[in-house]
This record gives C-alpha cells, structure tokens and sequence, in this order.
C-alpha cells in the first residue's frame, strides 16, 4: 500500500533532503506540494497521482514531496518554516504546487492558487501545469 499523501507525521525536513539527494544523482525537478489531508483539493491532487499519464511523468521526471500544512480542518499552522523557505505558496490556497530545480530552488510555482481548486479540475490541469510551467 502506497503512503497517503501529505501526512502529518512525515519530516518534511527530511523527505526534502533526500529529493535533493536523489534529484542531484538523476538530474530530476522536485515538486514540492503543500496541502493537508482534511482538504479536498488535496485529495483531488492525491488521486491525479494515481492518473496513469500522471504517474508516468511524475516517475520520469519528479521526485514527489508532500507536504503536511495543518491536521484539523481548516488548520494551516504545521511546518509553516518549509511554506516560509518557498515564499509561502499557501498563501493562494492549498494544495501548492512548487517546481524545484535539483539543488532545491524554485523553477515556477501555484502560488496564485491554481490548484486551490482542484476538485473542480482534471488531471491534465496538472500535467499541462507540470510540462509547461505557469
């Protein structure tokens, strides 16, 4: 069973590092994505991963990091120091979506909210999102 996304109990510290490790091996972006499990949008971005177009990109060009931001509904106020560290894209709304190089900087990101959506959205949102930048 694959772990479920934006889970409140992973170390984002650590799970960041070792995409940076990973991406400076392959050559790989990081997609750094903030949400929460309470929230739909997020757990509309959680089943586009399981998208089988979806997925193939990710796994061909993405090393995956999710990011819990809050436990209880409506909350935001976990790991606020990684939405800090990349110019607070929960600011537009959760989940956000940023684009890292593989030394951890940001290429593009949804800091404008596009995602906050994402229910109302298809999974070739986020592939023209991830193919073309904003």
């Amino acid at each position: 069973m694959e772990p479920e996304l934006f889970d409140p109990s992973r170390d984002p510290h650590a799970d960041l590092a070792a995409a940076r490790t990973a991406a400076a091996a392959d050559g790989k972006d990081i997609l750094l994505a903030l949400g929460a499990r309470w929230c739909p949008d997020c757990t509309a971005f959680e089943d586009w991963t399981h998208d089988p177009e979806v997925a193939e990109l990710l796994q061909r060009k993405y090393h995956l990091v999710t990011v819990s931001v809050g436990t209880d509904r409506g909350q935001r106020d976990q790991n606020n120091d990684i939405d800090a560290d990349f110019n607070h894209p929960i600011a537009g709304g959760i989940p956000s979506l940023s684009v890292l190089n593989p030394e951890g900087k940001i290429r593009f990101d949804s800091a404008d909210g596009e995602f906050a959506r994402a229910r109302k959205m298809k999974p070739a949102d986020l592939l023209e999102f991830l193919r073309f930048g904003r």
